[in-house]
């Protein structure tokens, strides 16, 4: 039953490619002892990316991946260990935040209040952007709404760096990626070029590939809300290690937390739109991770949708049929 579901999946997801929605795909089926990967397609639209076939070992930028991957499981630990708590305000880490009722919590939860977004983003400098997520008043109330933010991400990032006493790179190393071999995960960029897939293809950057596509993490080098690189085969090694509530992780009281939470169809970094069993996020370059944390079993779709433009909602809504298909019964 699983398997016929599987080859529907694979027919969607080369369809993807034949009906140009995007260039080409990796995606994987991952359970507890295995992962089925596959490669379609080629690299870009434009030269030399298409005469590139997707192959294995390629590296994407993960985009919003970086939430999850990165940032939310080193601040679980992080709580786990008794270094945080859930309850603790931003401001007794972050001493130049102004605004002491904004918990930890609120912003793994998206409910902080603060905005979505950095405004004129793209006219700032570093320090000038830094000085924004310190002093940009909150929207609303914490805990009224959920907004999905960038910027409490971001301080997310910056407390983990104020704790751990290094650089993201560093603690996310140490702490997540070569525990789980994942050694091709990571905010710097080490390899040749050739084994980067190209994002957007923009008149002030030119066509990005080998640097980060989103504008906050570029000019901030890393933070907590987008700027990681990884590989299909990394990230099937990430996601069975949260299937298997890997000790590696966390213990098994904290993936309870994680996984029985749900509040505004989220839970601490992840959504639940899928439903309660599930754990979900997606990055804006058109990568995804869905698990079914009941059935142990999750799939992995790593695309560059935005190449060459983001202009790609035939993508979003392909995607949800697949995710749909995935979840679904009756095949």
């Amino acid at each position: 039953m699983e398997r016929k579901k599987e080859k529907i999946m694979e027919n969607m997801a080369e369809q993807l490619v034949q009906d140009g929605v995007v260039c080409g795909v990796s995606y994987g089926f991952v359970e507890e002892g295995e992962a089925r990967l596959h490669y379609y397609g080629r690299q870009g639209s434009i030269l030399p990316y298409r005469e590139r076939r997707i192959q294995k070992g390629q590296y994407y930028d993960l985009a919003s991946l970086t939430k999850v991957t990165g940032t939310t499981t080193r601040m679980l630990q992080l709580i786990e260990k008794g270094r945080i708590g859930f309850h603790t305000p931003v401001k007794e880490i972050l001493d130049r935040f102004q605004y002491p009722d904004i918990t930890v919590e609120n912003l793994l939860l998206h409910n902080s209040g603060l905005p979505a977004e950095i405004r004129n983003k793209e006219s700032w400098n570093r320090e000038n952007l830094l000085e924004y997520l310190y002093t940009t008043p909150p929207q609303w109330k914490a805990g009224e709404f959920f907004l999905y933010s960038d910027v409490g991400f971001i301080l997310l990032g910056k407390i983990i760096e104020r704790l751990d006493k290094t650089s993201l790179e560093e603690t996310f190393k140490k702490n997540i990626f070569l525990p789980l071999q994942m050694n091709d995960t990571s905010f710097l960029l080490k390899e040749e070029k050739q084994r980067y897939i190209p994002t957007e293809c923009t008149e002030q950057r030119g066509c990005i590939c080998g640097e980060v596509h989103d504008t906050k993490a570029f000019m901030l080098g890393q933070c907590g809300s987008a700027g990681l690189f990884s590989t299909l085969e990394d990230m099937a090694g990430f996601v069975q290690a949260c299937l298997n509530r890997s000790k590696l992780l966390f213990g098994n009281e904290m993936f309870e937390e994680l996984c029985g939470r749900i509040q505004s169809g989220r839970t601490l970094g992840w959504s639940k739109e899928y439903g309660g069993d599930t754990l979900y996020h997606t990055g804006f370059t058109g990568t995804s991770v869905l698990m079914d944390m009941n059935k142990k079993r999750g799939f992995l779709l790593l695309t560059n949708r935005v190449h060459p433009n983001r202009q790609n909602d035939v993508f979003l809504k392909r995607r949800k049929e697949m995710n749909e298909v995935y979840l679904g019964s009756g095949f």
